[in-house]
């Protein structure tokens, strides 16, 4: 049962109203344990389990009991965060656009447990960023193609039109698949490459990237990534590629 008292459960009221109003396909008792559990962090600054419990608004006998519910809770097959995300970022995108400017979501992996990583995309907010969508997965290694490509296209199906939009990633992300994903999006992208990457023009030499970055190049127009890849040179588009300092557009 939920506790109707104290000021994590005002808290939790205001946060419960206003995901009624979103569309974030929550059932209403999963409203109301989302904003349960995002009051009590809110209130002790904290993700740690144990501290969540003892100030959970719930009506229980243990804290024990309140562990056992934030578990079942966030393991519920029914809660599904990028839905959830889908009712906040497209206001976040109004106004952080509402003057024109675009969009800039980041894409990055770090190690969140022992053999565990994340995979998120985040949006930048001045010197903050958001997490939108994310994936973990037992690993040890980076995360490919496979798994970037289901988390790209969530972002991209919440993203309202109109919205543009230009992501960035560093060297781990630098391949032909994700710029060929990123043209089908209409997206922007700056993306760091490798250094022993080559780049193919069209009219058959091949530059090695770290040559390139050497070489003091202005710009280069034309250029493939692989010999078969995308064109990843676009005209009248913002630097799109970086070999470690240096941008080629």
């Amino acid at each position: 049962m939920r506790r109707q008292s104290g000021g994590v459960w005002h808290i939790a009221e205001i946060i419960a109203d206003d995901l009624e109003d979103r569309e974030t396909g929550l059932s209403k008792p999963l409203r109301i344990g989302l904003a349960d559990l995002a009051a009590s962090i809110l209130t002790c600054r904290s993700i740690n389990t144990s501290e969540l419990a003892n100030i959970l608004p719930r009506t229980v006998k243990s804290s024990e009991e309140s562990e056992r519910y934030i578990r079942r809770f966030l393991s519920n097959p029914k809660l599904k965060p990028i839905e959830v995300m889908g009712g906040f970022i497209p206001d976040l995108l109004y106004m952080l656009t509402s003057n024109g400017q675009v969009a800039i979501f980041m894409m990055d992996q770090s190690k969140v447990g022992d053999g565990f990583e994340c995979l998120m995309v985040s949006l930048r907010i001045g010197e903050r960023a958001i997490p939108v969508a994310w994936r973990v997965k037992k690993t040890e290694g980076e995360m490919g193609f496979d798994e970037q490509e289901p988390l790209l296209k969530a972002v991209y199906d919440i993203i309202p039109d109109g919205v543009e939009v230009m992501l960035t990633a560093d060297r781990f992300y630098g391949t032909a698949a994700l710029i060929t994903l990123c043209q089908s999006f209409g997206w922007q992208y700056r993306i760091r490459l490798k250094g022993n990457l080559n780049l193919f023009h069209q009219e058959g030499w091949v530059l090695n990237s770290h040559e390139a970055k050497k070489m003091n190049l202005k710009g280069l127009e034309d250029v493939r990534l692989g010999e078969k890849g995308p064109l990843i040179i676009q005209k009248d588009k913002p630097p799109a590629l970086l070999v470690d300092s240096k941008s080629f557009t």
